[in-house]
């Protein structure tokens, strides 16, 4: 148990320095090259990569920027940005493709029919884009800049795209360069003589061809180094005014051969498209984002937003409090030990400051600029990699369970809840969600979790018959005491982690389903038709438009909280049937067993077919996922095929005495925090509320920063299971108030320790009568008991004889003779010294009647229940009315 303990002490200070190590990991990154940056305007104009630039695809269209998520627009949030304003192009037919591009972001159905060598207009529903022909920049559109100021515009000006250069090089020869030079600085100062007008000009960089592809007139006249020089002196130009050069669209064009078209100087569909797109992030992000509480999925020229009145107080507590109180607790003022197990003995602070030290982390990781966010990629070999890598740790940690394990034991269900959420995590990281397959897998996980959430509950409350609020109360502060702190710490809601609130929703209905009428479940066609009548009303309740939309409405009204019904309505009815699986699971083992049916003659036939059934299960599924050939028809029929896997893979998993009783420690490990990885995984392993990847470093190390952050979200989970756990029991059974210490008895003036007689007869009246085993006596619930003539006969300790000594070593009687030499020699003053006036007016602060009545007031756990709830509900009409 010490040799335990001690490696335990190791892991936990291994991981709290690796914890530090990431944070100044960051922080050394973001002062080397995001301090001049913060909102990564600067990465998003300069550069990226393709992150799908495959030999043998149709060509790159997932672009990424340094350090932010590129976002890709679509039509309702490019009107928002742009609606009731004018865009104007002006340029080559370069420029035209990013026209077009725009045009159809804001409006798909928009065809290109207009002239190539024309001006064009787009006008619908107050969005106005307009393109003008003017390849050499010096008719029309520039007494348009020079009438700035002069003629009165009816729109404001979102932002103004010019480019020209190939013209120059192509048609005007040796002083084509020349006279390009000399254009551009007629039109960079027209902009710059409007600034109020044109607060957004871009200058676009003169297109760099795809050589190989030009044809011989082209290859001829468009020379490299024209090319070049125009584009360098365009960033010479950026730095000297006003004006964006978006050099990025022509990076777009040289990182991949398959980024232009046949013509080598315009680009593909998809390229063109993210050409467009650069600009919007660059216009719209912070004002779209604005619109939208999150996701937070547009981190490209966005400046993250402050906290507000009730993230502060959190944080406050979080950052201040929480550490201020475990470090005073902890003894870590006394000792260099940073986890002192015996310093403290309070495990509520420990457990509080844990989960507020996570919570902050979320905030930081995915709230600020000081980590990456990086757009995800799938890639075949990436997931296949991670999956393979992953069962070979669940392999090699395979050993037997340490005591003998029943059909889907404690071991076994960790196991499979751990090796379920890792190729959920793995799905959601690599961004798998659009490959039919891996989705249709990841969806019989989640309906595995929840058949054990039915076969569990079920079997507890058919055997324990345990149906009081505490049972109630246990499960569902457990359940969601994480996703509701990150909701009002990450401004989300409550079912965006939809995992908790769809595992708290079924256990309400299992709870609901076996408590009525409870009495009576005994009787096994009772049960049988109240879960089948559970499961139909469940079913039109869900369904059955009107009555869901009556709950939203009284909570948006009363409660002040505004959840997604279409997307909860999906949920639910995606996994409707398979929670009543598990229950008839649960319920048929409980009777298996007490019919003692294993040692029925006939049960070894009745193994065999079940385990012939098993597989003609998984293979009836195979067969079945296959026929539907889109996410939507897949969904319509998953309720009711997802059972085929479920119990095909449960009973060949217990199969034989073996198979029940080996495990993966790995995945069990896991198991044990699959709920707070799942739920955390959201902002300390991806970003951007799941639709990006959390990097420390660079992007260009998308692996290393994988590996980097990977093991420190894993042992934050963990601890964050153990510490919800903690809290959980805390707000259901009460703080356990220590009962104050008696004041030590005034020593006597002697020089030597006492000497403690104990009689014949007092020993041996009050002993205890010596046990084999070694164990104190016990009552009869266990409690280990103790008298006060037991007492009596110990010696006293060396702390409570006289004289006393301190933690130095010195008595009573030396402590002003001690202080003064500390003090002559510069030495700190003892931290409980320091500390004496705090803990005299925390004493008073605790003592006084208003909180000593409160306290006993709070012991009732309806009480304390009520006082969360009513919290809750207080800062959700504070958000209510700051929105308002």
């Amino acid at each position: 148990m010490a040799l335990s303990l001690a490696i335990l002490d190791h892991v936990k200070r291994s991981f709290f320095a690796y914890g530090i190590f990431v944070f100044i990991l960051a922080l050394w990154r973001y002062a080397a090259s995001d301090v001049f940056d913060p909102y990564k305007c600067g990465s998003l104009l300069a550069a990226g990569e393709w992150l799908d630039d495959i030999p043998g695809t149709k060509g790159p269209s997932n672009w990424q920027p340094p350090g932010c998520i590129f976002h890709k627009y679509n039509a309702k949030e490019a009107s928002l940005c742009l609606r009731e304003q004018h865009v104007l192009f002006a340029g080559d037919s370069t420029v035209r493709q990013l026209f077009w591009e725009t045009v159809k972001t804001l409006d798909p159905s928009v065809s290109e029919t207009a002239e190539r060598h024309s001006d064009i207009k787009f006008v619908k529903d107050g969005l106005n884009v307009e393109f003008v022909w003017d390849p050499y920049l010096n008719s029309t559109i520039l007494r348009r800049l020079s009438m700035c100021g002069k003629v009165k515009q009816d729109l404001p000006n979102a932002y103004l795209a010019l480019g020209s250069g190939l013209w120059f090089a192509r048609y005007l020869g040796d002083n084509g360069v020349n006279v390009w030079k000399e254009n551009m600085d007629r039109v960079i100062s027209s902009v710059r003589a409007c600034p109020d007008y044109y607060h957004l000009p871009f200058i676009l960089p003169v297109t760099t061809p795809n050589w190989e592809k030009l044809d011989v007139s082209r290859s001829a006249t468009i020379l490299k180094e024209e090319i070049a020089y125009m584009n360098d002196y365009l960033k010479w130009t950026s730095q000297q005014s006003n004006v964006v050069v978006p050099t990025a669209l022509n990076e777009m064009m040289t990182k991949s051969a398959a980024a232009s078209d046949d013509s080598g100087i315009h680009a593909t569909k998809a390229v063109a498209k993210a050409k467009a797109d650069v600009l919007l992030n660059m216009r719209c992000n912070q004002q779209v984002m604005d619109a939208t509480s999150y996701p937070i999925d547009k981190t490209c020229c966005y400046q993250y937003h402050g906290p507000n009145i009730s993230q502060w107080l959190i944080l406050l507590v979080t950052v201040i409090v929480m550490p201020a109180v475990y470090i005073k607790s902890s003894g870590m003022l006394s000792t260099p030990r940073v986890w002192s197990e015996g310093g403290s003995g309070n495990t509520l602070i420990t457990a509080g400051f844990i989960f507020a030290t996570a919570v902050t982390y979320c905030y930081v990781a995915d709230r600020t600029s000081l980590f990456n966010k990086a757009a995800k990629q799938f890639l075949t070999s990436e997931f296949a990699f991670m999956t393979v890598a992953a069962g070979a740790v669940g392999f090699l940690t395979m050993r037997r369970s340490d005591s003998e394990q029943g059909f889907m034991g404690r071991d076994q269900s960790n196991e499979w809840k751990g090796w379920m959420q890792i190729l959920i995590l793995i799905y959601h990281i690599t961004g798998a969600s659009k490959v039919l397959p891996i989705y249709k897998l990841i969806r019989v996980t989640v309906s595995a979790y929840l058949f054990m959430t039915g076969y569990g509950h079920t079997t507890y409350f058919y055997k324990k018959k345990d149906f009081s609020l505490k049972r109630v109360a246990s499960v569902l502060v457990r359940l969601n005491m994480l996703s509701c702190a990150l909701a009002y710490v990450m401004n989300t809601d409550y079912l965006f982690y939809y995992f908790a609130p769809l595992s708290s929703f079924w256990f309400l209905i299992v709870y609901f389903t076996m408590r009525f009428q409870s009495q009576h479940n005994d009787d096994l066609k009772f049960l049988c038709s109240k879960i089948v009548i559970s499961a139909i009303a469940v079913y039109v309740v869900i369904s059955v438009e009107g009555v869901l939309e009556s709950v939203w409405f009284i909570l948006q009204r009363v409660f002040f909280v505004t959840w997604n019904l279409r997307e909860w309505r999906f949920r639910v009815i995606l996994d409707i049937w398979i929670v009543y699986v598990g229950m008839f699971g649960g319920l048929a083992s409980v009777k298996i067993h007490e019919q003692k049916l294993l040692a029925h003659p006939y049960w070894p036939n009745v193994r065999i077919g079940a385990l012939v059934g098993s597989v003609v299960a998984l293979l009836l599924y195979y067969v079945l996922m296959n026929i539907w050939g889109s996410k939507v028809d897949y969904n319509a029929h998953h309720a009711v095929i997802s059972v085929l896997p479920i119990l095909g893979f449960l009973f060949l998993r217990n199969a034989t005495h073996t198979l029940r009783n080996v495990y993966s420690t790995a995945f069990a490990w896991v198991g044990t925090c699959s709920l707070e990885t799942f739920t955390l995984q959201f902002h300390i392993w991806m970003a951007a509320d799941t639709h990006g990847i959390l990097e420390v470093i660079s992007s260009r190390h998308r692996v290393l920063n994988l590996m980097i952050t990977t093991p420190l979200f894993l042992y934050i989970s963990s601890v964050t299971a153990d510490a919800t756990g903690v809290l959980t029991n805390a707000l259901i059974n009460g703080i356990k108030r220590p009962a104050p210490k008696p004041a030590p008895e005034q020593p006597k003036p002697v020089s030597s320790l006492p000497v403690v007689e104990t009689r014949d007869d007092v020993a041996e009246n009050s002993a205890p009568p010596r046990q084999d085993d070694g164990e104190q006596p016990r009552n009869e619930s266990g409690d280990v008991v103790s008298s006060d003539s037991t007492a009596a006969t110990v010696p006293e300790s060396a702390e409570t004889q006289a004289p006393l000594l301190d933690a130095t070593g010195r008595g009573p009687t030396d402590d002003g003779v001690a202080a003064e030499r500390d003090l002559e020699k510069g030495e700190a003053v003892q931290p409980e010294e320091k500390f004496g006036q705090l803990n005299a007016f925390v004493a008073n602060v605790a003592s006084h009647p208003v909180v000593e009545s409160t306290w006993a007031q709070m012991g009732d756990m309806t009480t304390r229940l009520l006082s969360l709830l009513f919290l809750m509900w207080a800062v959700n009409v504070g958000y209510a009315f700051a929105r308002a």
